[in-house]
């Protein structure tokens, strides 16, 4: 059974958002992965309402970034803890080069499993980290829902039947396909469930 990796998110994100950018994405994975920055606002053109600056065609450098830091904020507990009462702790733990080692694990390691934190909070996460890299609207909610889907229902094993479609809308027939009724997305909230202020990451 393939175990779904961070860098298979990643490529269900890319193959969403640029397609076109899917034959050079292994090459971006080794140039991200000897050098794991953080996400890095992306450049817009003069005049653009998102922003100015230097045009970029080329999106994979940005998205490899972005998803690799919400998996590995997912992974440390960074999510589950709040952004803002941990902030002091993360700082210091990123410059011991931490922060850095954890996102270049996120792509190579299993995509971790939704643990004490909300579908909810995870999308406000996912939304946060994809915004402040200067994503487009559409682009920033492709990523987040790609992302989310991705960690809250894994592929599964081809010999049991198809993989969900990360682009399906959770919850449809097809992608609850073996769930029981309890099961599914919806199984990591309970019905009535008042969530918590969503997080979001530090400035």
């Amino acid at each position: 059974m393939h175990q779904h990796t961070g860098q298979d998110v990643l490529r269900e994100v890319v193959r969403g958002i640029a397609p076109a950018e899917l034959e050079k994405l292994d090459e971006t994975c080794r140039a991200y992965t000897a050098r794991p920055y953080p996400p890095q606002p992306l450049h817009r053109p003069a005049g653009d309402p998102l922003g100015d600056g230097i045009q970029t065609a080329v999106l994979s450098p940005v998205l490899v970034a972005v998803v690799a830091q919400i998996l590995a904020d997912l992974a440390s507990g960074r999510i589950r803890a709040g952004g803002g009462r941990l902030a002091r702790w993360w700082r210091r733990r990123r410059l011991r080069g931490t922060a850095a080692d954890e996102r270049r694990a996120a792509l190579t390691a299993v995509v971790p499993e939704l643990s004490g934190v909300t579908r909810q909070e995870l999308s406000d996460w996912a939304l946060a980290q994809s915004r402040a890299a200067r994503l487009s609207p559409a682009q920033a909610e492709a990523c987040t829902h790609i992302v989310v889907v991705a960690v809250v229902r894994p592929p599964a094993d081809p010999a049991n039947g198809r993989a969900p479609d990360a682009h399906e809308e959770p919850g449809s027939p097809d992608s609850d396909e073996g769930a029981g009724p309890h099961e599914g997305a919806g199984s990591h909230e309970e019905p009535g469930e008042v969530r918590a202020p969503a997080n979001t990451p530090p400035s």
